[in-house]
């Protein structure tokens, strides 16, 4: 083995060692937290005169619970927002949330159902658009 090679293995195994005892001794594994359910979500777009009622409907997968989730929301990117009672609670398999009444959303915009975890971690479980 040349010298140059040698002296690249070894800062090479320096790097990793290095690496590897960091996130031993920081404990950055235990930094993430359990993301959203495992849901199936369908969105469903009904005209309300020039604008839209988004219904999003839990289609199937994990039940969305008190314990899981700590806050759902329906949320359009124009601010409209329709937040889930944690009386709700269980949500599953044909479950509504609805995005309407006064809250109708312009065409073309971009709605999220977004998930937030009991420990502050938060996610989107599915996006969509109104239609144009």
């Amino acid at each position: 083995m040349t010298p140059v090679i040698a002296t690249v293995t070894m800062v090479a195994i320096t790097v990793l060692l290095a690496a590897v005892l960091g996130a031993a001794m920081l404990d950055f594994s235990g930094t993430v937290g359990p993301g959203p359910p495992a849901v199936s979500v369908e969105f469903t777009y009904i005209p309300d005169g020039t604008e839209w009622e988004v219904y999003a409907t839990i289609a199937g997968g994990e039940t969305i619970t008190a314990e899981n989730t700590g806050n759902l929301s329906l949320v359009a990117e124009t601010g409209e927002t329709k937040n889930v009672s944690r009386t709700r609670f269980p949500l599953k398999g044909g479950d509504d949330i609805i995005l309407g009444g006064g809250d109708t959303v312009r065409g073309g915009t971009v709605v999220r159902l977004v998930w937030r975890g009991p420990d502050g971690g938060s996610g989107v479980i599915r996006s969509g658009r109104t239609p144009y």
